[in-house]
């Protein structure tokens, strides 16, 4: 059919994991240290940056952020989102934040964790760490030399970019003070935690009904951290795209001084 969905050609999940937990806060509020932490006792959290690993994810969540913010095609529900997240109890992060609200209509039982941050906090966050980040624009020519991940990995990221201008009509200070407004309004307060990642363990294993466990709590992905990270897929492009353009034109080179000095020799060897 013409008007198929790339989802509907996903099985459905045989064995999905019941969700347990959405963390909601946006990026750069300490998401990727809570993720960590929620690992070391015994959870499966999906994050964005995990789809380098299953890139074919990342055409996915495209259509279910087109249904959900430019209305193409059905939007998606539980059954869709099991197709996405069935290996996981946690979702976290872009681009599950995204569709907040259809996520925690999908999940009404599982909790949510909404992480908090000042926002002129985060607003400089964002400017130091994901704004600089697209400020890369090589990688609009070195994407396509490095079709397995990289290649998926700019047209989606590229795509969700440009979908901040949509999500914040009135700037992006009000759109972090919506969101996290929002979320509150959808979910009961026995099922909500407003979350400070300098907190650790204590609210957290409290709201979870845990017991804190006898390790420190994680602190990762600085700002520096991420643009390292943006460094190292530049490096995977460039260097795919040298292995498909400079070495062979290097060969060829190569290969054609040598056939000019065996021409070269050969008339050398006529006159002796």
């Amino acid at each position: 059919m013409a008007n198929s969905r790339l989802i509907d050609q996903v099985p459905d999940h045989p064995f999905p994991m019941e969700m347990q937990i959405l963390i909601l806060g946006m990026p750069r509020t300490g998401i990727i240290s809570l993720r960590t932490a929620l690992g070391k006792i015994g959870y499966r959290c999906f994050h964005g940056q995990m789809m380098d690993e299953f890139p074919e994810l990342y055409p996915l969540w495209e259509e279910a952020l087109r249904a959900k913010y430019y209305h193409e095609g059905e939007p998606f529900g539980p059954r869709e989102y099991n197709k996405l997240l069935g290996n996981y109890n946690v979702s976290s992060n872009f681009p599950g934040t995204l569709v907040a609200e259809d996520l925690i209509k999908a999940y009404p039982n599982a909790k949510v964790i909404l992480t908090m941050r000042d926002v002129d906090a985060w607003l400089e966050s964002m400017k130091n760490s994901v704004d600089k980040a697209y400020q890369w624009r090589s990688f609009e020519w070195l994407a396509p030399w490095e079709p397995e991940v990289i290649g998926p990995w700019w047209k989606y990221h590229s795509f969700q970019h440009q979908l901040r201008r949509r999500i914040a009509p009135r700037g992006e200070r009000q759109a972090f003070l919506d969101h996290y407004a929002g979320v509150k309004s959808l979910v009961p307060p026995g099922r909500l935690l407003h979350y400070n990642i300098g907190d650790g363990w204590e609210p957290l294993c409290r709201f979870l009904d845990l017991p804190k466990p006898d390790c420190p709590f994680p602190h990762v992905n600085n700002s520096e951290q991420f643009v390292a990270g943006r460094a190292k897929r530049w490096n995977r492009a460039f260097f795919a795209m040298t292995r498909k353009v400079v070495w062979p034109a290097a060969l060829f080179i190569s290969v054609c001084c040598l056939a000019y000095f065996i021409v070269v020799d050969m008339k050398a060897m006529e006159g002796l």
